[in-house]
């Protein structure tokens, strides 16, 4: 994990060192409103896949992967999917993992928010060599057999038995 994800790794700690499953859950519920209240862009305007605008990149994969922590650890994760969303449509790879490794465990295929996911998936899976930064090779952009892959294990992970 990345040095610079010391709001995660204090979160971690802070719940391996709960001493009760009481304080464990406190702790998750305070997080869990800290984080709303980010996704909440208060007065400005939500984008239009709704989405906080104002969260950095940071912001966004630190605040989407404490809520991936939270649901493996057991706790019922229902907001946060627009910024999900917003990760998996990013051009930077790095974003891009983030939000297809929360796609796949937050996400079922019944969910509503399914809908405006497919297209996605489908730009991921259908774009070409080339399609991935036309022109210059953008700074975080990847070769397309890499989003590829992200977005295949993510469909399986989505789907699965149905």
């Amino acid at each position: 994990m990345s040095s610079q994800a010391r709001g995660l790794n204090n979160f971690i700690s802070d719940l391996r060192n709960s001493k009760s499953r009481e304080e464990e859950s406190n702790r998750v519920e305070v997080e869990l409103a800290k984080i709303r209240k980010k996704f909440n862009p208060g007065d400005s305007k939500l984008a239009a896949d709704g989405s906080n605008p104002s969260l950095s990149s940071y912001q966004r994969k630190k605040y989407v992967w404490k809520l991936v922590y939270i649901h493996v650890l057991g706790y019922e994760v229902d907001f946060g999917h627009a910024e999900v969303l917003a990760l998996v449509r990013s051009a930077k790879y790095s974003e891009k993992v983030v939000g297809y490794a929360a796609l796949s465990l937050l996400l079922r295929g019944s969910d509503p928010v399914m809908a405006s996911v497919i297209g996605t998936l489908k730009a991921d899976l259908t774009a070409g060599p080339g399609d991935a930064a036309r022109g210059k090779k953008a700074k975080g952009a990847v070769k397309n057999d890499a989003v590829q892959c992200l977005a295949l294990c993510s469909l399986a992970n989505i789907a699965g038995l149905e």
